[in-house]
């Protein structure tokens, strides 16, 4: 059978299953190998560990080495999830990768995925959603699996920002760090499981709180002399206070809407993934939530914000400690840039 073929009996659409719900079967995660705490950083740079985790809350973060990016830790990460679920590469039938920092524009992270894992020729593509593009992968995934179009679908978040930090601001520099997370969502027929609620929102007007140029878009090519030279790339810029204004209200809306969509059963166990952003905007938001304190699973103190890794990367911890388990009610809920924010209510 030619690849045409192939291709083609892999596109068809399978009937709609009445009933068909998206669920989390496995989870996986890969961090790089270097571990940078916060009294690591220069002096020139005037802060500390106590001025850094009294802002943030974080301590340390991981930072990719030179062979390292967010593919091979996207793949790694999606490897882990596979076997987690109990799958082979042949049964993936879509690869959706959340990123801003792709190996290469193209081909995208997803597709190099397909053909390491060795996969079938199956749809494969990156998204690009800041902070809040797990939930739009996951949102997509989700609608693959209802239609009927899909059973399995793999979901990675993996982002370098190391790599588009200016380590001379302070401001920007110390929140980031790199990681990949990765879950399988496959379809479900048990309507006590599953994907229950989903909502994503953006506001381009007010984008430029978060800016992270292109490499490729603000370069100028210098075809003869006398035309203008390539300007400096500029890197990942943000307007903290307004940021963090924003992502208060944002996370506080989300859980707010989430819970009155789909009340948690009385005696149920909820639990609130946030995006792993900054811990005085998750203290600021649980002071207007319904929440206590060990509802939230966190691990920004060790990994700092690592943008569409971020919510994977918690919940895949979380799976393994036994902090979430089958049957938890879960919000996973993100913010970001462009501006973005948005939320996935799900039973594990």
């Amino acid at each position: 059978m030619s690849t045409t073929q192939t291709l083609l009996q892999t596109q068809v659409p399978r009937p709609l299953s009445v009933g068909r719900r998206s669920a989390v079967v496995g989870t996986g995660s890969c961090l790089p190998a270097r571990s940078v705490h916060n009294d690591d950083f220069p002096a020139t740079l005037a802060t500390n560990d106590e001025w850094i985790r009294t802002r943030t809350g974080i301590r340390c973060r991981r930072l990719t080495g030179p062979d390292e990016n967010s593919y091979t830790l996207g793949l790694e990460a999606g490897r882990r999830a596979i076997a987690a679920a109990g799958l082979t590469a042949n049964d993936i039938d879509l690869i959706v990768c959340a990123t801003v920092t792709p190996y290469t524009m193209c081909p995208s992270n997803a597709c190099r995925f397909q053909g390491e894992l060795g996969c079938r020729p199956i749809p494969a593509f990156d998204v690009i959603g800041a902070c809040t593009g797990f939930i739009h992968v996951m949102s997509i995934a989700d609608q693959f699996i209802q239609s009927g179009t899909c059973n399995n679908v793999l979901v990675v978040g993996s982002d370098v920002l190391s790599r588009t930090l200016d380590y001379t601001d302070r401001s920007t520099c110390i929140l980031f760090g790199d990681a990949a997370g990765a879950v399988v969502l496959s379809a479900t027929g048990e309507q006590g499981r599953g994907v229950r609620w989903t909502r994503m929102y953006s506001d381009g007007a007010r984008g430029d709180l978060i800016r992270m140029p292109s490499h490729v878009t603000n370069t100028i090519a210098v075809l003869s002399e006398g035309q203008a030279a390539a300007p400096v790339i500029p890197h990942l810029v943000l307007n903290g206070r307004e940021v963090f204004r924003f992502a208060v209200r944002a996370l506080v809306g989300l859980v707010q809407e989430a819970l009155e969509a789909c009340p948690v059963p009385e005696g149920a166990r909820f639990l609130l993934v946030p995006h792993q952003v900054n811990q005085r905007i998750i203290d600021a938001a649980l002071q207007e939530l319904p929440l206590r304190p060990e509802q939230v699973v966190l691990n920004l103190d060790r990994y700092g914000n690592t943008s569409a890794a971020s919510i994977p990367l918690a919940l895949d911890e979380a799976v393994a400690t036994g902090t979430v388990r089958s049957g938890d009610h879960l919000l996973m809920a993100a913010f970001g840039g462009g501006l973005t924010w948005g939320g996935i209510m799900l039973t594990l």
